[in-house]
């Protein structure tokens, strides 16, 4: 049974997307989310995910796109997603920073196919579908 994992592609008024710089391993820059929870709606899940990680409420929209990796029984869900508010929010031992960042001024590091994930919700992409066939293996950039 594959993992399946939910983000959020949350754009601010001058267009720019929240990244979240995870702690863990090389910290690496991400959309913000995390694991679909037994009994729970991707939806709902992104909408946990990201008042957790960054204080903002969110109303969960459109499907951008389904990206898989069979061969790590890995499948994430990235949506469209609009701030309706938002609640204190201090670095932790998960996300130690955030920002919202334009197509140009990407945080490094990040990886390859979380980019391709940000394009696709930059470019207005919805309900595509991408598999990799092996593992990601990546140096840090």
């Amino acid at each position: 049974m594959p993992v399946v994992g939910a983000c959020a592609a949350i754009f601010d008024e001058r267009g720019r997307i929240l990244c979240v710089r995870q702690q863990a391993g090389i910290g690496k820059w991400t959309l913000p989310g995390g694991h679909v929870e037994r009994g729970e709606t991707p939806a709902e899940a992104v909408a946990r995910e990201v008042r957790e990680e960054t204080g903002y409420v969110v109303t969960v929209g459109d499907l951008i796109g389904l990206y898989s990796t069979p061969a790590s029984d890995r499948l994430i869900l990235v949506f469209a997603a609009t701030a309706i508010g938002r609640s204190p929010w201090a670095p932790d031992a998960e996300i130690g920073a955030l920002g919202f960042f334009g197509r140009d001024e990407l945080p490094c590091p990040m990886y390859e196919r979380t980019m391709l994930r940000v394009f696709d919700a930059f470019d207005g992409t919805r309900g595509v579908v991408r598999v990799w066939e092996r593992e990601l293996v990546e140096q840090a950039s």
